[in-house]
C-alpha cells in the first residue's frame, strides 16, 4: 500500500511540472512542440522592406517642354524708344510678342536627405539641370494713332522680336513621401533659380500729320522707333513636382518624376514656364 502511495504521488508530480510547463512559462514551449517546431519545422520569417531614410545622390535625364513670353516687355520698349511722348503708350501696345513653345533635352544631378517616420518620408532635395533651351518671336503691326483733344495724327510702325535663351538651372524643394514597400511616391515644392539670356527690340517708324484742315493731312515730323531691352543672368521661380522612387536592389533606387518650374517675369525679363519629364538612377549612402 505504501508503495502505492508512492508511484501515485510521483505521478500527481509529474503532472504538476507538465501543467507549470503548459499553462506558466512554458506556454511558448508547448505551443511550439505543438507546431512542430521542435521537430525542425521552421515559420517563415516576412522580408524587411527597404529602408527610405538616409543620405542620397544620382543622376537624371529627360525631356524638358519650355513656354517662353516676352509679351510683358512691350512697356519697358516702348520707354526705352519714346520716353514721355503722347504715342509712348500705343507703340507698346503694338509690340506684339507671342508666347513661343521649345522643346528640347535636359540632364543633371540631384543630392537629398530623408527621415523616415513610420511610412511617412520626409526630406529636402536639390537638383541641377542642363538644357539649351532658344526661344524667338517677332511680328510687325501698323496702326494710325489720333491722340484725343488734337489736330495731330500719326502713322506708327512697329516691328519687334525677342529672343531668349536659358542654359541650366536648379532647385531646393521639401519632399513629402509615403513607404510603400519597394515603392515611394512623393510630392515636392520650392524654389527655383535659372540662368537666362533675353533680348528684345522694337523698331520702326511714326509720321506726324496736321488734319486741322480734313480731308487734307499735312506732313509736320516723322522720327525713329528704336528700343532694346536686354537681362544676362539669374532668375527665380517656384518649382513643384511629383514622382515615384523605386529601391529594387540595397541602397539604389531608380526615379521618375515630372517637374514644373515657374520664372518670375516683369522688367527686362522674360516669363519662362518649364515642364520637365525625367528619369533618374541614384545611390543611398
Amino acid at each position: 500500500m505504501s508503495k502505492s502511495r508512492n508511484v501515485t504521488g510521483s505521478g500527481i508530480a509529474l503532472a504538476l511540472a507538465l501543467a507549470t510547463l503548459g499553462f506558466g512559462g512554458g506556454r511558448t514551449f508547448a505551443a511550439d512542440y505543438l507546431r512542430g517546431a521542435y521537430a525542425g519545422e521552421q515559420e517563415p520569417r516576412a522580408a524587411a522592406g527597404p529602408d527610405w531614410a538616409g543620405v542620397y545622390g544620382g543622376v537624371h535625364a529627360g525631356y524638358t517642354a519650355a513656354q517662353v513670353n516676352a509679351s510683358a516687355q512691350g512697356g519697358a520698349l516702348a520707354n526705352n524708344a519714346l520716353p514721355n511722348t503722347v504715342i509712348t503708350n500705343t507703340v507698346a501696345s503694338m509690340v506684339s510678342l507671342r508666347e513661343v513653345k521649345k522643346m528640347g533635352t535636359s540632364y543633371g544631378g540631384f543630392v537629398g536627405v530623408n527621415w523616415l517616420w513610420d511610412d511617412v518620408v520626409l526630406g529636402v532635395e536639390a537638383d541641377y539641370t542642363h538644357s539649351s533651351i532658344n526661344a524667338s518671336a517677332s511680328s510687325s503691326q501698323s496702326r494710325t494713332f489720333r491722340p484725343a483733344a488734337t489736330t495731330d495724327e500719326y502713322d506708327i510702325t512697329v516691328n519687334s522680336a525677342s529672343r531668349s535663351r536659358m542654359t541650366d538651372w536648379g532647385t531646393i524643394r521639401g519632399r513629402v513621401g509615403y513607404a510603400a514597400g519597394y515603392f515611394m511616391p512623393f510630392v515636392t515644392a520650392g524654389l527655383a533659380i535659372a540662368n537666362v539670356q533675353s533680348r528684345s527690340t522694337a523698331t520702326g517708324t511714326w509720321t506726324r500729320y496736321d488734319v486741322s484742315t480734313p480731308p487734307a493731312r499735312t506732313f509736320v515730323s516723322t522720327g525713329p522707333i528704336n528700343g532694346v531691352v536686354n537681362f544676362r543672368g539669374v532668375t527665380y521661380g517656384a518649382a513643384l513636382g511629383a514622382g515615384v522612387d523605386m529601391q529594387f536592389l540595397p541602397n539604389t533606387f531608380v526615379r521618375a518624376e515630372w517637374q514644373y518650374i515657374l520664372l518670375a517675369s516683369g522688367g527686362s525679363r522674360p516669363e519662362i514656364a518649364i515642364n520637365a519629364a525625367r528619369v533618374a538612377g541614384g545611390v543611398k549612402f
